[in-house]
């Protein structure tokens, strides 16, 4: 691995898995869709969409959210 895919990975979205109740989201954009069934996250390029039950964001800053609540399903999309 080069200097470049160290940088490549580092600039690209990160998401952790906690279980099925917590998922930390580095690199998103914006925020596009927030209920308590579906929370959608525009990563750039792509976005992620949560659906579940109970579903909040716990904390956000400009890098990144913790989304929490009961998920049942993660999707991802092409933004383009």
């Amino acid at each position: 691995m080069g200097l470049k895919d160290i940088i490549d990975c580092a600039t690209q979205p990160h998401i952790e898995i906690i279980g099925n109740s917590e998922f930390v989201v580095d690199g998103l954009k914006s925020i596009v869709e927030y209920t308590k069934d579906k929370i959608k996250i525009d990563l750039g390029k792509y976005s992620v969409a949560f659906y579940g039950d109970g579903l909040y964001i716990d904390s956000f800053t400009h890098e990144g959210a913790v989304v929490q609540g009961t998920v049942v399903t993660m999707e991802f999309c092409s933004n383009d």
